[in-house]
């Protein structure tokens, strides 16, 4: 067995939290503090206590459950699915004309290009002399079409059409140079299948037997409507591939010689279809779903060395495919098999080669066993933040994303590309009782050949004196540990063509349900970012999600059960009004801006735009009888216009109810060009009282 010492990541006890995008901490739609299922999707370590639920769109009810999973591709056009219907949720009020229309599963849509802010908490901070802390970003994203059975064969079916408005770069080309459709198709079984499903109960997905039945539980999962970001056949080869033998285990007594064993996870025990050898260390030996965005560090020299230089991006990453021959025999030893043993067209080796290598950046201070700001940050510290301008549809395309196509039936029919993603940050920390680049296997507690590791478990120490030793409390599978947290599905569209060329920030809302207490280690509510500065010919889309379910009920675990705020419990609802100043708690009445004398009013003579169709919303120039951007957003998209009866409640509602409780819980975005320069405040009428604070907003605008 080969070392390879730079693949070495060693972490101790934290916990990690990402609260945007949204993190999920594994809770799907639960109305208790404390989620169902820590195994549900993925391995966090965190408390059961954190994560925000999947939004939705109906206003009184969570999404229904009875309905079947997608199968075909005229369901899923059709949007008859309860996962896959963001972009059919429509501007007037026909969720009226359909109960189950609105009871659904929201997908975050954001911009191509557009300025996101990725922010999240760390119990045991990062960038201080008491630890050596990375933090790894990264994606990953459909590369097949939910709707396609490709296990069965109905990749082949895939319209020629729809191959070639693929990328060329995803497909590549054979040494004829001829385009690739293998992985299109499947034909090579390589484990990088992802079709993403934020499931609609909270069990596990099962994992195969074996590699005949992996078909089998794919359709399985899919009729038991099971959550799934990695695929049944990746983590099927993570049972039948052996694990890296080189790594340094310490005193740990692995239970096994595969991938799903490693020093933190010594049982194997599994956590939705995650391999955990590749949740333990990064850079992976393996080719990895996984996209990587940044690398946030401790020490920028030794991460260019040690983990940027060994991403995916910057060196392939290969392993031998089985084909369907090989799966239908049970073919163990093809997945086991080195590059000298794989058969001649098998060996397949992934790199991202249209993704440069992730950034090191300098990790910002932050407290130990304190999940609050960072050092460096204006007004009292903010949390731990990366600025990204996300990529185009068609970078992510190039990695190997699938694009999908949507046609909008309202306004002018714009038809746009977009992408399936899920987002995540994993957290890693070392100590400095041993080096994690240069500790491997030769390392691991051998007492029979009298060889000791550097660290034990809850050892006892001299303390220097003729004295008793002192113990310690050590377990040394935690002083390797690594805690990640995941979001739910997402989307990313192209732009309209009224913003192709703009910069676009995203504004959106943080936080869940509740008093600081019910919501820890989630956050309270609050505009997010919480203060943006843009030029004229800058744009923000404005979008929010939320939860009917965030009750924050009994089990509670460690924490105070309950809801504290206004409103229906276990809504999220907001709103955006113009205020005069960030202390006071009235809005300014919109009717009083249009009289002498009145404060500026920033969306009078801006540019809006419905951000999914390009179309321009009225701004109220001149009268309040055509604000129509300022009733959508003082409304949280229950009114579409100023006047007329356009409300979008379930029940034929027209009028608002006054705290919200009528409108959906998802806001559909739209985008704002501000014209006029200067210093405005923003904040949400609903969430403004002692229990929940203010929610507020802070926008200059410059030339």
């Amino acid at each position: 067995m080969k070392y390879v010492l730079c693949f070495l990541l060693s972490v101790c006890m934290a916990d990690q939290y990402l609260h945007y995008p949204r993190g999920s901490n594994n809770r799907l739609n639960e109305k208790s503090a404390n989620r169902n299922n820590g195994n549900r999707l993925f391995d966090s370590q965190n408390n059961n206590r954190g994560g925000y639920n999947v939004g939705e769109f109906d206003d009184t009810q969570g999404f229904v459950t009875d309905r079947n999973t997608i199968h075909t591709k005229a369901q899923f056009d059709a949007r008859e699915d309860l996962q896959f219907n963001y972009l059919d949720y429509s501007w007037n009020d026909e969720r009226d004309n359909n109960d189950d229309n609105g009871r659904r599963q929201n997908e975050d849509v954001y911009m191509e290009g557009s300025e996101l802010l990725v922010t999240w908490t760390s119990q045991h901070g990062c960038g201080n002399e008491k630890n050596n802390c990375n933090m790894v970003l990264e994606y990953t994203c459909d590369t097949h079409p939910v709707y396609e059975n490709i296990l069965d064969g109905d990749g082949a079916n895939i319209a020629a059409s729809e191959k070639t408005r693929q990328s060329a770069a995803t497909r590549g080309t054979d040494s004829a140079g001829n385009i690739d459709d293998s992985q299109l198709e499947y034909t090579l079984w390589d484990g990088m299948r992802v079709q993403l499903i934020n499931g609609l109960n909270t069990n596990t997905p099962d994992d195969p037997n074996n590699l005949a039945s992996i078909a089998g539980t794919f359709a399985n999962n899919n009729d038991n409507k099971r959550g799934r970001h990695e695929s049944e056949e990746y983590y099927e080869y993570g049972q039948k591939r052996h694990r890296n033998k080189g790594l340094f285990t310490a005193d740990q007594n692995l239970q096994g010689n595969a991938q799903k064993y490693t020093r933190q996870n010594p049982g194997g025990t599994r956590r939705g279809l995650e391999i955990p050898e590749e949740r333990d260390y990064f850079p992976w030996t393996h080719p990895s779903i996984w996209r990587p965005v940044a690398i946030l560090t401790n020490d920028v020299e030794e991460c260019e060395e040690k983990m940027q230089a060994h991403t995916q991006q910057a060196e392939e990453k290969c392993a031998c495919a089985p084909n369907a021959q090989d799966i239908a025999n049970n073919n163990d030893d093809r997945v086991r098999a080195t590059q000298d043993e794989c058969p001649a067209g098998q060996w397949k080796c992934h790199q991202f080669t249209t993704m440069d290598p992730p950034p090191c950046v300098q990790n910002k201070w932050s407290q130990v066993n304190n999940l609050g700001n960072v050092d460096g940050t204006e007004d009292g510290g903010l949390p731990q933040t990366y600025a990204w301008t996300l990529p185009s549809v068609q970078e992510m395309a190039d990695t190997g994303c699938w694009k999908y196509r949507r046609t909008m039936t309202e306004g002018s029919g714009n038809t746009f590309d977009y992408i399936r993603w899920v987002f995540r940050v994993r957290y890693n920390m070392t100590t400095g009782d041993y080096s994690p680049y240069e500790t491997d296997a030769r390392c691991n507690d051998d007492r029979n050949n009298y060889q000791m590791s550097p660290i034990e478990q809850n050892p006892t120490v001299d303390i220097g004196v003729e004295a008793q030793g002192l113990r310690l409390a050590i377990n040394t599978a935690q002083l390797g540990r690594t805690f990640q947290d995941r979001t739910h599905v997402m989307t990313l569209m192209e732009r309209p063509a009224p913003l192709a060329n703009k910069k676009v920030w995203n504004l959106n809302v943080q936080g869940k349900r509740g008093n600081i207490v019910q919501t820890f280690p989630a956050v309270e509510y609050d505009f997010w970012p919480k203060k943006l500065e843009v030029k004229t010919n800058e744009c923000i889309a404005m979008s929010w999600t939320g939860s009917n379910t965030h009750n924050n009920g009994n089990p509670a675990g460690d924490g105070q059960a309950g809801d504290a705020g206004e409103g229906r419990g276990g809504s999220d609802r907001h709103n955006f009004m113009q205020y005069t100043e960030k202390k006071n708690s009235f809005p300014y009445p919109l009717d009083k801006f249009y009289e002498q004398g009145a404060p500026v009013q920033m969306l009078e003579g801006a540019e809006v735009y419905k951000s999914h169709t390009g179309e321009t919303m009225n701004t109220g120039t001149d009268s309040w009888e055509n604000a129509d951007a300022q009733a959508y957003l003082l409304s949280g998209g229950f009114y579409q216009t100023m006047t007329g009866n356009n409300g979008v409640g379930d029940f034929g509602d027209d009028e608002l109810q006054e705290l919200l409780n009528n409108a959906p819980a998802t806001m559909r975005s739209i985008t704002v060009c501000p014209k006029t320069t200067g210093k405005f405040i923003f904040g949400c009428t609903r969430n403004n009282n002692f229990s929940n604070r203010d929610q507020k907003f802070e926008l200059t605008v410059t030339n």
